[in-house]
């Protein structure tokens, strides 16, 4: 009799193993459940497989009035700025009535060269209104083909 241990465990183990990866993660369902909730938690996001359809909060969920002014991405080995955008100084809040979700994303492309970069860097600025915010936690996923690249918490 060999004393040997089957790979991925016992019958009952592997059986479980099995019907657990058969369970499919249904991310529309989940993110129509997160719109739901009153606080969307770090452990929900973390569950999420691809980008989100749309925002998971409205705009005025925003009560601390933070505010992203500007965002740059750089090539850390040659020091060059690959994209940059900041709002205009003085620019005032956009009217939510004109787009309510003007100012909450940023879209870009790069040419399939950025991938062959060796270390990239990114500077991320924002101001808050006149309530404090404790213990302010930022998470940013990177997605390539409904699969998660790269997370960073912040």
């Amino acid at each position: 009799m060999s004393t040997d241990k089957k790979k991925g465990g016992g019958f009952l183990a592997r059986k479980a193993k099995k019907a657990e990866t058969d369970k499919v993660f249904d991310q529309t369902e989940f993110e129509k459940r997160l719109r739901g909730k009153e606080n969307v938690t770090v452990e929900d996001i973390l569950k999420l497989t691809r980008i989100t359809d749309d925002y998971l909060c409205p705009i005025t969920a925003n009560i601390y009035k933070i505010d992203f002014t500007k965002f740059k991405i750089r090539d850390m080995e040659s020091g060059g700025v690959l994209f940059e955008i900041a709002k205009p100084e003085g620019a005032n809040e956009i009217s939510l009535s004109t787009d309510p979700n003007a100012g909450r994303y940023v879209r870009y492309e790069f040419p399939p060269e950025f991938l062959k970069l060796k270390q990239i860097g990114a500077t991320v600025e924002f101001t808050i209104g006149e309530k404090p915010v404790n213990s302010f936690r930022m998470i940013e996923r990177h997605y390539f083909k409904d699969q998660v690249i790269k997370s960073f918490r912040f």
